[in-house]
């Protein structure tokens, strides 16, 4: 299983929705509204001075799904996320509580 952590700016949260769908992605946690400060995309803090938030979506995934999900973000970061940001991280996940089947 793997873990597909997903930082967008929120104006592109439409095109995130659909990748899921797209791949497929049912279960997810997502945090709507974040702040923060990015190597390239520089402050968003969603005041005055630094305008601009993001939010974020974790999904764990098998990994047959992982590349797929990972080439769609690329492919989104590519076009529109290249104007308002996007990035993923993905990370393998070795042991959890949920109802879904871990790898030995």
């Amino acid at each position: 299983m793997k873990l597909i952590f997903i930082v967008y700016n929120i104006s592109i949260e439409e095109e995130v929705q659909q990748l899921l769908k797209a791949q497929d992605v049912r279960s997810y946690t997502q945090w709507p509204r974040l702040v923060g400060v990015g190597e390239l995309a520089g402050a968003r803090l969603d005041n005055g001075v630094w305008p601009g938030a993001n939010s974020a979506v974790v999904a764990v995934v098998p990994d047959e799904k992982a590349a797929p999900l990972m080439a769609a973000v690329r492919a989104l970061r590519a076009g529109e996320g290249r104007r308002e940001g996007i990035e993923a991280f993905q990370l393998n996940v070795e042991d959890s509580t949920a109802n879904c089947r871990m790898e030995p």
